[in-house]
């Protein structure tokens, strides 16, 4: 069966993002309050493509978690698995870099963090379905648990599994328990995600082609890793190398660049109908293609302020891709 819906679950959370450029946090004079979260990003970002979407977690009863809520179902999420409880919705204070976003998360701990079992009871997981999380949520019980379950649950049903690791460092007690967790994960994965200092982290390896070369030999699917300005990978272990330059824009700001580039490729699978069994026998052509869209969805995103509201449609991305192979 054909890939048609992403289900993202995990964290969603208020960012409230640096007015200036560059300027540590400690320093920043004011900020503007945008709705984020990697997985909530990520279901912005396909619903913004024209794909099924629906988000997958708690926010505070509170303004900013009902302010969450509205603003995914403005941007066409499907909020039927979004849960108010008494904790407090989660905020991060964010400092705009030239590079990777510096976070301060206010989390003790988080609605996020409270997703229970009969909170996903009546999710539908299917062969259509794909899941994507991060391991934001592997942090803390009880959203780990129930992850994990989901997670079963979904490779059973034949759902593609999604995993970005998005480490956040802040969120964890103990780095080995969140190294123990990400390697779990990883090898349940059809779809891996990282950026270049997670690869090395997660293999312990300090250069970007052993490290590839490692941890392809222990995900059962298909390895993304963004490099930066070195563009994007895609390996497999039958042997896949798949290399796409980076689109060079101005930066206005990083936040959510990763979650625009996962939420462009998932929507192309959807796009495609690419399920689990298709995922594993793409093309190195077919690989090429689904990359620049993606990347050229994550240079629209770095040209705009937020996360959430600057994921780019698939109108936009398709023109910005015309635009940069159009001869000068």
């Amino acid at each position: 069966m054909a890939l048609r819906r992403v289900i993202a679950l995990g964290e969603a959370l208020i960012d409230f993002s640096a007015l200036e450029d560059n300027v540590p946090l400690r320093e920043v004079s004011g900020f503007a309050r945008n709705p984020g979260g990697a997985p909530a990003n990520v279901a912005v970002g396909v619903a913004r493509m024209g794909v099924a979407s629906q988000f997958v977690g708690c926010v505070g009863d509170d303004p900013f978690g009902h302010y969450l809520i509205e603003a995914m179902r403005a941007y066409g999420v499907d909020g039927a698995h979004t849960h108010t409880v008494a904790e407090q919705t989660s905020l991060a204070f964010v400092a705009r870099n030239e590079g990777d976003p510096d976070f301060f998360f206010v989390r003790h701990p988080g609605a996020d963090v409270m997703l229970r079992d009969e909170h996903v009871a009546n999710i539908s997981l299917d062969a259509e379905a794909c899941l994507h999380f991060g391991t934001n949520s592997l942090a803390e019980d009880p959203i780990a648990s129930t992850l994990r379950n989901l997670v079963t649950r979904a490779r059973e049903a034949e759902a593609i599994v999604s995993f970005d690791v998005n480490l956040r460092p802040v969120f964890w007690r103990d780095l080995y328990a969140a190294l123990a967790a990400a390697r779990e994960m990883m090898t349940r994965a059809d779809l891996l995600k990282v950026n270049r200092a997670e690869l090395l982290w997660l293999t312990g390896e300090q250069d970007v082609e052993r490290a590839l070369l490692a941890l392809v030999a222990q995900v059962p699917g298909t390895v993304l890793c963004t490099l930066g300005e070195g563009g994007v990978r895609a390996r497999r272990a039958d042997g896949l190398d798949v290399r796409v330059a980076a689109n060079r824009v101005a930066c206005v700001d990083a936040t959510g660049a990763g979650d625009s580039l996962i939420a462009a490729v998932l929507s192309v699978l959807a796009r495609r109908g690419v399920g689990r069994a298709e995922l594993g026998k793409l093309s190195r052509g077919e690989w090429e293609a689904v990359l620049r869209f993606a990347s050229a969805a994550a240079a629209i995103n770095i040209g705009r302020l937020g996360a959430m509201n600057a994921m780019a449609t698939y109108a936009e991305t398709e023109a910005f891709l015309e635009m940069t192979v159009r001869p000068s």
